[in-house]
């Protein structure tokens, strides 16, 4: 017989190097947190008939569409209840938002006709949001879940699941099916309402809440679980440049925050798409707090229908329609994670895909190379996430390109870079990341 013997010391040291080794190995794995929500964050109400408005689609997008060429994002749906005219509509709508954001990962959304009460038109939001390590994602964040798999290029079904978006939409409504932008003024553009509701399930969303108390109203922005905020709010700051994230949460400062007509969107892209010489568009925080309704839509003064920026106004009104997302919201999404197809956002000579900066992640420089032709003065501003200017310089052009170094100094972070030319007054934003 074959005598065996086990040295006991060497036994201790291999369990002890193996268990240290699996420690390690958990002790590196980032784990999301995760939150999901119980109903759609988003309930768009009928508005009243404010004349016949048709926002049709953008040039570039139209192009696209009628080219047949490939989108730059895919849409999965699953529909439920839908006619085939429904189904035409609702597939014309993904197809402007494909041909708006990029994403390499599939975007699943289940949608469905059902009953939702009186004068409500739809309702809409993520299906689920989740934190994410992967570059160019904020920390302690939540994401919805189509933006976390565009920023981890992955499907999230490893954490559960597989809908992103989750959409429904009334089944006793007077829509209006077609496609040309052009509804008659006793129905509702079914467009534009899908457009509006697929808009939040890809972001336009957050956590915040007014709980009427006595003797003040307590308000709240982050998902009060895990006490994570959602990114969106994350650019949400008050007339005096103080972020909403500032404020105690819960509190009954915060409360007073979320209905005081004062709130703004502070995120460079969609602030340089507004155009305004560097106001920001304002967001709608009424004196009433209307849940589904307050905070995750632009102001209604400020944007009227006829504005290529009203798609996520809160209410939509028959004959009117809005077939364009409108570039201060697609500069609000570049923003917060996702990329912009070619040609979606657009100013005048500078474009976002004719002006590329890196490397990305960067270190202690960047290049900035721009293929418009054009060898104009630029000004160079850079960002944190706080909004704090970090460099303001002009420079010139050489051979296509700007050189920015000495940047080692920077904290690994994100940060958000502005080129501006000089001679049109045009200018393009891009998220930068130092690690």
């Amino acid at each position: 017989m074959r005598k065996i013997t086990f040295n006991f010391k060497s036994l201790f040291a291999y369990l002890f190097l193996v268990s240290s080794l699996f420690l390690s190995a958990q002790e590196t794995t980032f784990v999301p947190q995760k939150y999901t929500p119980t109903e759609p964050g988003c309930v768009l109400p009928l508005g009243e008939f404010a004349g016949l408005v048709s926002v049709p689609r953008a040039p570039e997008t139209a192009a696209k569409m009628k080219g047949g060429g490939n989108p730059c994002a895919t849409f999965v749906v699953s529909y439920n209840g839908f006619t085939p005219e429904a189904q035409a509509a609702f597939q014309y709508a993904v197809d402007i938002w494909a041909n708006s954001i990029d994403s390499s990962v599939p975007i699943n959304v289940n949608a469905s006709f059902t009953a939702l009460g009186p004068n409500v038109l739809g309702s809409a939001g993520p299906a689920t949001f989740l934190t994410s390590s992967a570059p160019g994602s904020q920390p302690n964040i939540f994401y919805p879940a189509a933006i976390w798999e565009k920023l981890e290029g992955a499907d999230r079904s490893t954490f559960g699941g597989s809908n992103d978006i989750t959409a429904n939409f009334s089944s006793e409504a007077n829509w209006y099916y077609g496609t040309d932008a052009n509804p008659p003024g006793n129905q509702i553009d079914f467009v534009t309402v899908v457009l509006h509701e697929l808009g939040h399930g890809l972001g336009f969303i957050g956590f915040s809440d007014v709980t009427t108390s006595f003797p003040d109203d307590i308000g709240a922005v982050r998902e009060p679980n895990n006490n994570i905020p959602a990114v969106y709010d994350a650019f949400v700051e008050n007339g005096t440049g103080a972020a909403i994230l500032s404020f105690p949460d819960p509190s009954a400062a915060l409360g007073t925050e979320l209905v005081s007509n004062d709130l703004f969107i502070n995120a460079p892209t969609s602030v340089a798409q507004f155009g305004q010489g560097g106001a920001l568009p304002q967001i709608y925080a009424p004196a009433s707090f209307n849940g589904g309704s307050s905070i995750y839509h632009w102001n209604t003064p400020s944007f009227p229908i006829e504005n290529i920026n009203s798609l996520m106004r809160h209410e939509v009104g028959p004959g009117s329609a809005n077939h364009n997302p409108g570039p201060i919201t697609l500069g609000l999404f570049q923003d917060m994670g996702w990329s912009i197809c070619p040609g979606a956002l657009s100013v005048d000579d500078i474009r976002v895909y004719n002006v590329s900066v890196g490397p990305n992640p960067f270190k202690s420089a960047i290049t900035i190379k721009l293929s418009n032709g054009f060898n104009d003065e630029y000004n160079i501003s850079l960002w944190d996430i706080n909004g704090r200017r970090i460099i303001d310089s002009r420079e010139t052009v050489e051979n296509g390109a700007i050189s920015i170094s000495n940047l080692n100094q920077l904290e690994d972070a994100i940060y958000f870079l502005k080129v501006t030319n000089e001679t049109t007054g045009t200018s393009i934003v891009k998220k930068i990341i130092k690690n």
